[in-house]
């Protein structure tokens, strides 16, 4: 820092007259100058006086450490946070469905659901860790929660959530203004409100001058306790939406095969019409393979008289529609089944009907 004589004048002159080191510093303050500045040329100033330098304070590669672990911080944050509105908005879809806008977006709900669910199992846990080894140096050494790394990162952290808010409130709006429920418009708002709020309550409240130790510690613990107990709840939900592991495999192996035996009848009607209108007499002359994803089984294959036939395999549950909730569709899907052996009629002489997207939705 560069010296000023006005200043040196002054301390040496407020010195002699016996004013006190604090109320000097204090005027200084209040004529524009940092207390960094009034202290570091008091420094000066004995250091002249007794000729000795003052010590400065070791460095130990504190701001790269403390760089990384709040970039850290903010990262795992944003992660759990956009995780839990998506798992939050997914479960809005389901629970107040909309037959108007049950559109190609809304078929991967599961999908979506799962990658929700895993991005905030793994990234919350971190983000508590970490912020509890910075909490606890910063406990130590005070200094830590005035230094310009945490505030640089901490804005843009604050950046980044008004930038998420507005884009989510606007996405929300927009469907709405479209025509979808206002039920649905006003429980995504209240999740982006809550997920918004909380993040610049807490960060934002950081930002403040060095509170009191104890009424900072109530503060940390508050925040962390609630977003706990909304996390677990969440996570409770998702896991309640989607049902065990094993039930998912399940599902994606009837998916599978469901696909794979609708592919089969297209390979049928085409034979059908390249041998004029007649039926293959087995699988052994359809070009491909046409066995089961976990068995390995030959799916059955069944002529009957004239274009009819039937295709057959063992499935592991029943098929649904993607919620019990909606209205049933206008076309009936051909390819619902129950669990067990099940077997579809289909007619070579017509184009199968394409399985319904919750099929693909795993």
């Amino acid at each position: 820092m560069s010296r000023d004589n006005r200043i040196e004048e002054f301390i040496q002159k407020s010195l002699d007259a016996g004013i006190p080191v604090t109320s000097f510093v204090g005027l200084l303050a209040a004529r524009g100058w940092t207390e960094k500045q009034a202290y570091s040329a008091l420094a000066d100033h004995y250091q002249r006086q007794t000729g000795i330098e003052v010590p400065p304070r070791p460095s130990s590669g504190a701001s790269a450490r403390d760089a990384f672990f709040y970039l850290l911080i903010f990262s795992t944050l944003s992660v759990w946070t956009l995780s839990l509105g998506c798992l939050a908005f997914s479960l809005i879809d389901r629970w107040l469905s909309d037959p108007l806008f049950r559109g190609y977006g809304e078929t991967f709900n599961t999908y979506t659901v799962t990658m929700s669910l895993a991005a905030v199992i793994v990234a919350f846990p971190l983000y508590l860790l970490v912020s509890r080894v910075v909490l606890r140096e910063a406990a130590a050494d005070p200094d830590k929660l005035e230094s310009g790394i945490r505030k640089w990162l901490t804005y843009m952290a604050l950046v980044i959530a008004a930038s998420v808010f507005m884009g989510d409130l606007i996405t929300a709006l927009a469907f709405l203004l479209r025509g979808e429920l206002t039920s649905r418009f006003l429980a995504k708002s209240f999740v982006v409100l809550a997920l918004s709020s909380g993040v610049f309550w807490y960060y934002f409240g950081g930002l403040r001058r060095i509170e009191a130790t104890a009424s900072r510690i109530s503060r940390d613990r508050l925040m962390a306790v609630a977003s706990a107990v909304v996390v677990a709840i969440m996570i409770v939900l998702g896991f309640l939406q989607l049902g065990a592991p094993s039930q998912q495999r399940k599902i994606v192996a009837d998916s599978q095969r469901v696909q794979r035996l609708f592919m089969l009848s297209n390979s049928i009607r085409n034979y059908w019409m390249a041998h004029g209108s007649q039926l293959p007499s087995s699988l052994a002359t359809i070009p491909g393979t046409h066995i089961d994803p976990v068995t390995n089984q030959l799916y059955e294959y069944v002529p009957a008289q004239g274009s009819q036939y039937q295709l057959c395999a063992v499935f592991a549950a029943a098929s649904s529609r993607d919620d019990e909730n909606q209205p049933p569709r206008v076309e009936a899907d051909a390819w619902t089944h129950s669990a067990g052996r099940h077997c579809f009629v289909l007619d070579a002489s017509a184009d199968a009907q394409p399985p319904s997207y919750n099929y693909y939705a795993y």
